[in-house]
This record gives C-alpha cells, structure tokens and sequence, in this order.
C-alpha cells in the first residue's frame, strides 16, 4: 500500500525508515499514482496539486502500515505558531519538505 500523508505518523509497531526526497522525487512519486490520501489540511491538498498537477482528496482516516507498505509525507518544516492561523498564512515553496516513510518489518 502506498499512502499519501501530511506528517509522519507511525500507527503501528515496527520498524521503519524514513529519508528526505527532492521536490522532484515527490512529484514522481505522486504522479506515479497508486496511492491513497491521508492528507487532512486543505492548504497542504491545494500545495500537493500545485506540486504535481494531482488534486488529493481530504481524508483522516488512519493509515495502519503494513511490512512493505510506504508514504510520501509532504509537510510544512515547522509549525504555525498561532493554530488560528493555520491554512491563512502564507506559504512558500521553501516551507515544504518532503520524505519516504517505509515500514520494513
């Protein structure tokens, strides 16, 4: 199963690893389709879209990784300070960053 998240949230035991990709690999793997959305933030939806073309849909439904399974996480590189903000301040190019979480065992 290949998941599309918006941090990287372990719901399972196991081992895991996890490793930064370019913006490039991201958009690769997201066009590559396949996967399922748990993206929940529509701010973090309409960044994916601009990134690769591809609109996910809001979901947060848990995502119980299974041996094998992996996720892009396309998350901010810090946390709005103020949570009333959050999906009205802007955000740049910059403010995103973008791994591979797979769970080995």
């Amino acid at each position: 199963m290949r998941y599309l998240l918006n941090s990287a949230v372990i719901t399972s035991e196991g081992v895991y690893e996890y490793r930064l990709v370019s913006p490039t690999e991201a958009r690769e793997w997201l066009r590559a389709g396949g996967w399922e959305s748990r993206i929940g933030y529509p701010q973090t939806a309409e960044w994916i879209e601009r990134l690769s073309g591809v609109r996910p849909p809001l979901s947060r439904e848990a995502s119980p990784m299974q041996p094998q399974d992996e996720a892009l996480v396309v998350r901010l590189r810090y946390r709005v300070q103020d949570p009333s903000q959050k999906g009205t301040v802007p955000i740049g190019e910059e403010d995103w960053e973008y791994g591979i979480l797979r769970r080995l065992r």
